[in-house]
Parts: structure tokens; sequence; C-alpha cells
């Protein structure tokens, strides 16, 4: 069985997001994809949304048997390395596929464990912008150039996937105005 493995803040999920599901189904020779949320991504300090939320988000805009919306991380109520994910859906897998976003590449090597997480996973780049994908990873072409940032300061509409658009633009909207 070959698995590909989508982890990320999704803070919040937005059609960039479901370009590279939708990519990944299309472009990789993989029976499942397993979407993984984090409770706390390892290298920020804080999401603006919550993690309950943003795992809710995604499990209402993903309508494909193929995707499992995991709530892995989320239930672990802490930050969690990626090899710890890996390590959990690696079991009985062929070819485990592991999707970044080409914006990943530069700090990759000082991810947690890099060493054993390289050795466990094929690596698939997701396109981003003008950044150059090095030969030795799988590109995933995806045509969207959307980022949670842009979306959570200046969220519009059709950035959003329409199940979870309301919800999200009045998510940040009350964010932002008990905060500044």
């Amino acid at each position: 069985m070959n698995v590909a493995l989508f982890g990320g803040s999704f803070d919040p999920p937005h059609n960039g997001h479901l370009s590279i599901i939708h990519a990944a189904l299309e472009q990789l020779d993989i029976d499942k994809l397993i979407v993984v949320p984090t409770y706390l991504n390892p290298f920020k300090t804080s999401s603006l949304a919550p993690a309950e939320l943003r795992l809710e988000w995604l499990k209402s805009i993903v309508h494909d048997s193929r995707v499992i919306i995991s709530g892995f991380e989320v239930k672990q109520k802490r930050s969690v390395a990626s090899i710890e994910s890996v390590r959990n859906f690696k079991k009985g897998v062929d070819t485990l596929y592991f999707i970044i976003g080409a914006d990943n590449l530069a700090s990759l090597s000082s991810w947690y464990a890099y060493e054993e997480l390289n050795n466990s996973v094929t690596w698939v780049v997701a396109t981003r912008e003008n950044i150059i994908i090095d030969k030795a990873y799988q590109c995933l072409h995806v045509n969207e150039f959307i980022s949670s940032t842009e979306v959570r300061e200046k969220p519009k509409r059709e950035d959003l996937p329409k199940e979870i658009a309301t919800s999200v633009i009045n998510y940040y909207k009350e964010y932002y105005a008990k905060t500044h």
C-alpha cells in the first residue's frame, strides 16, 4: 500500500491546501492520502485558530474516500515532530510519501530526526511561487499560490472552500478585533 502524508498548521485551510490534496490524488501513485493538522507546528509558538477548529474545518472540506483527515497530532495536545507521525502511519505501508511545500526546503535538514525522516519517506514537494525544486525531490505541480498568513490577515471568500468560508472569515475578523 502506498500512502501520502500531508501535514501542516492549516490555520486556516484554504484553496491552496485543497489544490495540493487534489494534485496528490492525481499525480502520486497512492492508495490513500492522510492529512494531518498539527496541534502546534514545531516551528511556531502559537496558532491563531484552535487545533480542534482547524481539524473540524478540514473534515468539512474534503469529500474523497481516499483522503483521511487525521486527528493524530491534535490528540497529542502538544507539538509533534514529523518523525512521530511518520512512525505512526508507516506501519503496513510500502511507500510513504511526505508532502511539503517548497517554502520548507530551506529548513528541511534542521527538522527533528531529519536523517531518520529522510530514510523513512519519499519527499514530495509542492510548487510554491518561484522556488526551484531540486531534482532529488518528487515535484507536485500545484497552480494555487495562497498563503495562510494572507488569508488570516485579509480573508477573501474566493481563497476559501465554500463550506467553511463564512466560518473562517468570521473567526479571523473576531480574532483580530479582540487582539488589535
